[in-house]
């Protein structure tokens, strides 16, 4: 064929097309296609040259454009998917939302490569792996718009206000929503007959309802406590036999630890079906019971305020309600005793439970009362215990020799210490307890024989510090002792404590006997108060009077009602 045509670049997609010549124009370019080369080859045509050079170099520059402008711009846009990948997985180190959906977004990009890159490609199969990849990227796109908006719903609304909201339901809407998305592609992209498919996946779904009968009671029950929400994540929970917190809760499954720190998986089909107590609810301020049988021989009253005392202060008791001591009733050994106090940490009752039965088993040991052995009576004849007497003659011995190195008492005689000694008891306080208050009346004397103590003042602000600290040889308590005058500050014992205490009633005893003892003691207790002012040390003698203060005779003479 001859004649003049336009000059236009020949198409790569159009072999046929392109495989003849034109020719014998002077007008025009001859262009020969290789019989054997494929379309697009730099080298399967070749231009003749003769005719007009500048249409000769615009052919050239058009057949140029023509073979490389297809491969540039899918190069662009699988490098564009590239640096997309790396930003993910950049700010997933940072934001929390893109590491959670981080999975998501890569597998979206790998569709949307696949798509870029089918689109370029020419094959028998690329249609139906562009419509997959079309539907998969629709469904990452909605997965990831779905966790956008949970994201804002839970994290910035509703728990910055601190508002409950069951979970569960947040998952069944993003499943309903999913599933609404799936149907939909079925239907644009594969034009699916969904009247069809909802009848086989009813039929299916009757049978898989038959075959996991007991699985999905587990999980509308589920369902069921979501919405009700009697418990959630940290409570302390009592189901059925089983307490323990609650660490896990899902569609099927509750999970509780322990008290042993055991995870016990609990089916929500046989919670629904349990009583279910809830200690955290609507308070965590729960009341515990202890109790304790004290022989017949002590009245109530007694017991009562010897308890309250012994565990007002224990570790984890509050203050407020106050702690109750009850009769609970008249057995057959000893009277007992309900004790019920409050706490908020009910994690710890039983570390709070052996605190308060510690405090008070040495409180009632210090009183005397006894928390007698289950018993019968029996009539026994009396005999005459040497253990027991040689017992307390080495007490008596042990007394002597502490109050012999009391400062105070130096001006007393052997047989006048013995005495004290043989009036001296001696008893023991629990970590925690206080020995003496500040405020309280007090007529005793305190010497440390194992243990320390430490010696806190209140000042008028209410603010309370540590002043002093005693241990195994100190004494305190002897201006109580021997003027009456209220605690000036309060010891408490920060290990176990043994005491050896010494009352008014035994230094009466000695004073009676000889009156001149008064005008020794008195200079013996302000030698004491010089002795601790100079030291620095602040012990309840000395925060109680100054070395300046005066004589304390005239005190001393009016507390044991002594005539001047």
């Amino acid at each position: 064929m001859t004649g003049k045509s336009s000059l236009a670049p020949p198409n790569l997609r159009e072999a046929p097309a392109a495989r003849r010549t034109a020719v014998h124009d002077p007008g025009s370019v001859a262009v020969k296609k290789a019989p054997f080369e494929p379309a697009g080859s730099a080298r399967s045509s070749h231009v003749t040259r003769h005719g007009n050079p500048l249409t000769i170099q615009m052919a050239s520059r058009a057949y140029t454009s023509t073979c490389v402008e297809p491969f540039v711009y899918p190069a662009l846009q699988l490098l564009f998917l590239g640096a997309f990948v790396l930003l993910v997985l950049k700010l997933s180190h940072v934001f929390g939302f893109v590491r959670d959906v981080r999975i998501a977004l890569l597998f979206g990009s790998l569709f949307l490569a696949a798509i870029v890159v089918e689109r370029n490609v020419n094959h028998p199969g690329r249609e139906a792996i562009l419509t997959a990849s079309l539907a998969f990227l629709l469904l990452v796109a909605a997965h990831v718009i779905l966790q956008l908006a949970d994201h804002v719903i839970w994290e910035q609304l509703l728990k910055p206000r601190h508002i409950s909201a069951p979970r569960l339901l947040f998952d069944i809407f993003n499943f309903l929503v999913l599933a609404g998305v799936g149907l939909a592609i079925l239907k644009t992209l594969y034009a699916v007959n969904l009247t069809g498919l909802l009848v086989t996946s009813t039929v299916v779904s009757a049978i898989i309802g038959l075959s996991l009968q007991d699985v999905l009671t587990s999980v509308m029950s589920g369902i069921a406590l979501q919405l009700e929400g009697p418990f959630s994540v940290m409570d302390w929970v009592k189901v059925g036999d089983e307490e323990g917190q609650v660490v896990q809760m899902n569609w099927r499954t509750v999970t509780l630890r322990s008290r042993d720190s055991h995870y016990v998986v609990l089916p929500n089909a046989r919670i629904a079906k349990e009583d279910v107590t809830n200690y955290s609810r609507p308070d965590p301020l729960e009341q515990i019971h202890a109790t304790v049988g004290i022989a017949y021989s002590h009245a109530p009253g007694d017991v009562r305020r010897v308890i309250e005392q012994a565990i007002r202060n224990a570790e984890g008791v509050e203050d407020s309600p106050t702690v109750q001591v009850l009769v609970k009733e008249f057995a057959d050994s000893a009277i007992q005793y309900d004790i019920r106090f409050f706490t908020r940490d009910f994690a710890r009752v039983p570390q709070i439970r052996d605190r308060v039965l510690t405090h008070t088993w040495y409180a009632l040991n210090r009183a005397g009362f006894s928390i007698p052995f289950p018993q019968r009576e029996v009539l026994l004849r009396n005999a005459p215990d040497r253990n027991n007497d040689q017992q307390m003659e080495r007490m008596r011995g042990e007394n002597s020799r502490v109050l012999r190195s009391v400062t105070t008492f130096r001006p007393l005689s052997d047989n006048e210490i013995e005495v004290l000694a043989r009036s001296a008891r001696m008893e023991r306080f629990a970590a925690g307890e206080y020995l003496v208050r500040q405020g309280e009346q007090g007529r005793s004397l305190f010497v440390i024989k194992e243990g320390t103590v430490r010696i806190a003042k209140t000042d008028a602000t209410g603010v309370t510090l540590d002043v002093a600290k005693l241990g195994p040889g100190d004494f305190f308590g002897e201006m109580s002792l021997l003027t009456g005058e209220p605690r000036s500050a309060s010891v408490l014992a920060v290990t176990e404590v043994e005491v050896t205490v010494v009352d008014k009633d035994a230094v009466a005893e000695v004073i009676v006997k000889d009156r001149q003892l008064v005008q020794a003691l008195s200079m013996a207790l302000e030698s004491r108060s010089r002795e601790l002012a100079r030291s620095g040390t602040r012990s309840e003698t000395s925060l109680a009077a100054s070395p300046d203060s005066g004589t304390f005779l005239g005190r001393i003479q009016r507390f044991f009602g002594i005539e001047s």
